[in-house]
């Protein structure tokens, strides 16, 4: 008797993100560390939600070559979110990236105040991605590429900005579960870069203390220049009047 089962899956690079194909070949391998502003609605204004994906995040995709379908690789975790990328061919010779959704829902409690819960998607502008394209059978490397914003779909209103930093991936004629040689990226973004620090996940709120810690300083500051200035004074003054004694 033949027991038929599923492909078993060709091994993943250790801290990639990773999709398979239908006989179990890796198919998208990517490397990624990204931050995300996102901006929702509160009574009376709007707020912005810091988030990042995780060391813990789960990755799924699909690359059904045989019905010509887009390879997509779907990064997901803890708070409803999902960073999506979505790979073509670009003409005979290169692939790129297509676009690039973050799926979230604002009526999460990461969310506080939100007054417009809901499932959101945020969308890429179609032919903004264009410094992706890379050679079929090589993998792109960017430490940190320009700063892509995002529009919600149903409003086309700017919601989320993506900063993406030491990034490598590759969709398309990877051979043996590796990444193919790299092409580095020819631009950088100034200031796009998430900073080394641990998955933090916060809200911005105005906050009263900061001027109140400034002027704080700027007097002490002022305070010590006196003080050191008379202390100066008093020291040159009593050595030139012994000076002119002797």
């Amino acid at each position: 008797t033949v027991v038929l089962g599923l492909p078993t899956k060709q091994p993943a690079p250790a801290f990639t993100f990773t999709t398979w194909d239908e006989n179990g070949l890796i198919c998208i391998l990517a490397k990624i560390e990204a931050s995300f502003t996102i901006t929702y609605d509160i009574e009376g204004g709007t707020q912005v939600l810091i988030d990042r994906i995780p060391i813990d995040a789960t990755s799924k995709g699909r690359c059904d070559y045989l019905l010509d379908e887009k390879p997509v690789l779907d990064v997901s975790w803890i708070g409803g979110f999902t960073f999506r990328m979505i790979f073509e061919k670009a003409g005979e010779l290169n692939w790129g990236i297509n676009s690039i959704d973050l799926l979230y829902n604002t009526a999460d409690s990461l969310f506080r105040g939100s007054t417009k819960g809901g499932k959101k998607v945020a969308r890429s502008v179609e032919g903004s991605l264009g410094m992706f394209t890379t050679q079929l059978g090589k993998s792109y490397l960017c430490p940190s590429p320009p700063v892509i914003n995002l529009f919600e779909s149903k409003t086309g209103k700017q919601t989320v900005v993506l900063r993406l930093t030491n990034i490598q991936i590759q969709a398309f004629q990877i051979e043996s579960g590796k990444f193919a040689p790299m092409v580095r990226c020819s631009s950088v973004g100034f200031g796009s870069g998430v900073q080394a620090f641990p998955p933090i996940r916060f809200s911005l709120e105005q906050d009263d203390s900061v001027p109140v810690i400034v002027g704080s300083i700027t007097i002490m500051v002022s305070i010590l220049v006196v003080v050191g200035y008379a202390v100066y004074r008093s020291w040159f003054v009593r050595r030139v009047d012994y000076d002119t004694m002797g």
